[in-house]
């Protein structure tokens, strides 16, 4: 697993620095997210819960003002103190993606990303995959 990591490390290196001149790359975007969450009334035991992202990428070619071609490296992660194996994981990841982007309120992205699953309460490595995706994100204003 260790060679994986090392490969797909080299491999981001070598694509950030492909190319001679400072065209080459058109920006290094990175993006997270997360929550932590502790649901109330419960019905079950006690369980406070975190989960979340970390993104690194390279921007390679833009069309028009808000469309990019992007590679990157992404870290996915989740913890909870009822001690799950499934709820205590580190996911790293590499990928590549479109990402549209509109100020007025929209986002859209299509990739294609390989995540290798880690349980760290055991320190197993339990899966790797290759997901195919469309995600997108919504924001609007009522008063505008």
């Amino acid at each position: 697993m260790k060679k994986i990591l090392i490969i797909a490390a080299a491999s981001l290196v070598a694509l950030i620095s492909y190319g001679s001149g400072a065209e080459a790359v058109e920006g290094f975007r990175g993006s997270t997210w997360g929550e932590l969450r502790y649901d109330i009334p419960r019905e079950y035991p006690d369980n406070l819960l975190m989960a979340g992202w970390v993104k690194q990428g390279v921007d390679w070619k833009r069309w028009g003002e808000s469309t990019t071609l992007n590679t990157y490296v992404t870290l996915r992660y989740k913890w909870d103190t009822e001690q799950y194996e499934w709820n205590n994981t580190l996911e790293p990841g590499i990928g590549i993606s479109v990402d549209t982007f509109s100020p007025k309120g929209l986002g859209l992205t299509a990739g294609v990303e390989y995540i290798w699953e880690n349980r760290f309460l055991d320190s197993e490595w339990y899966d790797s995959k290759t997901v195919v995706y469309v995600s997108w994100y919504g924001w609007w204003d009522l008063k505008k």
